[in-house]
């Protein structure tokens, strides 16, 4: 059985990005393991170079044991969100941190599929993390597109606060209910997507 490595870069434990990228990794069919990046000890890349001959950073944090998790596995599973019109910090440290595998290619046609979710801009997070994987030539599968929620749905200003990404979204005149929230499981369209993306990550995994 193929080993498949999910990342989500979501700070929110069961939320959308996560559940999302549950629902795609269970339909690989595979074994699977989610590491979600703000759990881990992870400290910003330095630029140092270091890792150039080593392929392993001279970091001392957790990064080290899942750069060869990184390498072990047959196919991963990218989750980011879209912060301020681009991919989240968290995702973009863990992506930096992953350069000790660009200098010889490690990645070199390794599979790669990535969950992209957010209020706005999924399709901005969807293009940034594809332009990463062309750069470590890795073979992309495909990318899902995911709804979101802001934090302005349920800080108590959400309603009237000039910079409310709720009001941006909905209008001046909007008010927060329960519907407002985006959940994942009732939005058939894209669970069907999120399986049919699991199920062609499984198909190039035969293919290799």
């Amino acid at each position: 059985m193929a080993k498949v490595i999910g990342f989500s870069g979501s700070t929110v434990k069961s939320g959308v990005v996560e559940k999302a990228m549950i629902k795609v990794l269970d339909a690989t069919g595979q074994e699977y393991e989610l590491v979600r990046l703000h759990t881990l000890n992870m400290k910003h890349c330095i630029g140092c170079v270091g890792c150039a001959h080593t392929n392993r950073c001279v970091l001392k944090d957790d990064v080290n044991d899942i750069l060869g998790k990184i390498e072990q596995a047959d196919a991963i599973v990218f989750g980011g969100l879209a912060r301020f019109g681009q991919l989240n910090a968290l995702t973009k440290v863990f992506i930096e941190r992953l350069f000790p595998l660009f200098h010889n290619n490690i990645l070199k046609d390794k599979l790669v599929a990535s969950v992209a979710g957010g209020l706005f801009d999924q399709n901005s997070v969807a293009e940034e993390l594809s332009s990463v994987f062309q750069a470590y030539k890795m073979e992309e599968v495909e990318s899902l597109s995911i709804g979101g929620n802001a934090s302005c749905y349920k800080c108590g200003k959400g309603e009237t606060c000039e910079n409310s990404a709720f009001r941006a979204k909905y209008g001046h005149d909007a008010k927060i209910t329960d519907d407002t929230f985006y959940v994942f499981e009732k939005d058939e369209l894209t669970v069907e997507s999120a399986i049919r993306l699991g199920k062609q990550i499984s198909e190039a995994l035969s293919r290799k």
